[in-house]
């Protein structure tokens, strides 16, 4: 146990992060512990890296959104269903599955293009509409 300032710090327990800098442990004053450093953690459920790379972070969330549609498939082919209640849906479950931590993220292209992809399955199983059917996504949206 390491005390300084009234802060307790279990130095068994504690690892530290940082972006960009070079691997190395933190020695504490007169040799009190060793802090070790990690090259990922996850924080609030969101996984960071060393090297600040977010697409393992999104590819997961768009696949768990991709899950979530599917495991609704049933609720979005359903005629009783109205559309008013799939947009809540997909806000309510799929949207929020697949934005958590999105405000940390730093985009690509690609990434967006993935992201948008997945929106753009929900809306067609919503609407009913196959990929096969050939219909362009700004009309379906």
């Amino acid at each position: 146990m390491y005390e300084l300032w009234g802060l307790k710090l279990n130095v068994k327990k504690t690892k530290y992060m940082a972006i960009g800098d070079t691997l190395r442990d933190l020695q504490l004053e007169d040799g009190k512990g060793i802090i070790s450093h990690v090259n990922k953690y996850t924080y609030l459920g969101v996984r960071i890296t060393r090297d600040g790379n977010y697409e393992p972070e999104i590819n997961d969330r768009i696949n768990r959104g991709r899950a979530a549609i599917t495991k609704l498939n049933s609720v979005l082919w359903d005629r009783d269903v109205t559309p008013k209640t799939k947009t809540h849906v997909y806000h309510a479950i799929v949207k929020s599955k697949i934005k958590y931590a999105a405000e940390t993220w730093c985009l690509k292209a690609k990434t967006v293009a993935k992201l948008n992809s997945t929106e753009m399955d929900f809306w067609r199983c919503s609407a009913r509409i196959s990929r096969k059917d050939k219909i362009r996504n700004n009309i379906i949206k």
